[in-house]
């Protein structure tokens, strides 16, 4: 039996059907955007999403950015490729408020819109969004540092400062207050991109040495904050708390790098996401906020969950 050590109230939200719900067309094929195809825990999501749209026998075409990174603009373009083309439904990560204007014109256009992990206004512009709030996300991560003992001086990794990454930092700041022993120290942005973590944990050590704690919400952090640690030789006076179990985060908890991490039920997500459009799809009401389970682990019980799909 897996040892929890911080669990949020975001049970898995059953799609149960809701009165009132419109009717609409069949879906013709589905379009997935993929921010991260190359990373674990997005990779993932895509096959399961994939599975499940091959279980439902509907179509599905992934794309996304391929040059390892969060590219908008790439995924821009891949969204208005699929409105061109007419797909059924287009599947995204609105990382930010500038994918409201381009997924509003792919509902115009008469194309279901999924959205995953939506957040601070950007879910708006879907008809079902799947995922963690990060406002909710941001509140768990501060409980969880405010559980060890004394002055916890944090250094927060964002993706930018709109969708998850203002979600998150509203929820941590605001929890962080309440606390007694938590501290927003200093926030810097990565735009989830990998290769800027390490820079940015190492500029947090150095302009702020009184930081104790870094966390963020991005998988795509752990590696480079871990690593910033070490070379520090900051190991057993700095921690990380992590999103998810790759990229370090599960190695971390047992060099003492990470304090805890949080995981997700990843494949279920994806599957969700396609499950609440085709349910939509037939005139069936659905929730448009399908929270996924959220939970804070330590070193113990996690791979019995990363076993089940999450990550």
């Amino acid at each position: 039996m897996a040892r929890v050590l911080v669990a949020a109230g975001l049970a898995a939200t059953a799609l149960s059907a809701l009165p009132g719900a419109a009717s609409a067309k069949p879906i013709s094929s589905i379009l997935f955007v993929n921010p991260l195809p190359q990373y674990p825990a997005w990779r993932l999501i895509g096959d399961c999403l994939a599975a499940k749209a091959k279980e439902l026998g509907i179509p599905e075409t992934e794309a996304g950015p391929t040059d390892g990174t969060l590219n908008t603009t790439q995924m821009f373009t891949q969204i208005q490729q699929g409105i061109a083309n007419n797909a059924g439904a287009i599947i995204t990560f609105p990382a930010s408020d500038g994918f409201v204007p381009i997924l509003q014109q792919a509902k115009a256009a008469d194309i279901m819109v999924g959205t995953l992990y939506g957040a601070a206004g950007t879910e708006a512009a879907s008809d079902v969004n799947v995922g963690a709030n990060f406002t909710t996300v941001g509140e768990i991560f501060a409980a969880s540092i405010a559980e060890r003992e004394g002055p916890q001086n944090v250094g927060l990794m964002i993706q930018g400062p709109s969708g998850p990454g203002k979600a998150f930092l509203d929820g941590f700041t605001a929890a962080a207050e309440k606390s007694g022993n938590v501290k927003v120290i200093a926030v810097v942005s990565t735009n989830d991109d990998a290769s800027k973590a390490l820079d940015q944990a190492n500029a947090l050590l150095t302009a702020h040495p009184e930081i104790n704690v870094i966390a963020s919400h991005m998988g795509s952090a752990t590696q480079g904050a871990v690593s910033a640690i070490k070379q520090r030789d900051l190991v057993g006076k700095v921690v990380m708390v992590a999103n998810g179990a790759a990229g370090g985060g599960k190695e971390g908890l047992t060099d003492g790098t990470v304090h805890r991490l949080m995981m997700q039920d990843l494949c279920n997500a994806g599957g969700q996401v396609v499950d609440g459009l085709v349910r939509q799809s037939k005139g069936e009401g659905v929730p448009k906020q399908v929270d996924v389970g959220v939970r804070m682990f330590g070193a113990e019980g996690i791979e019995d969950y990363i076993a089940k799909g999450w990550q």
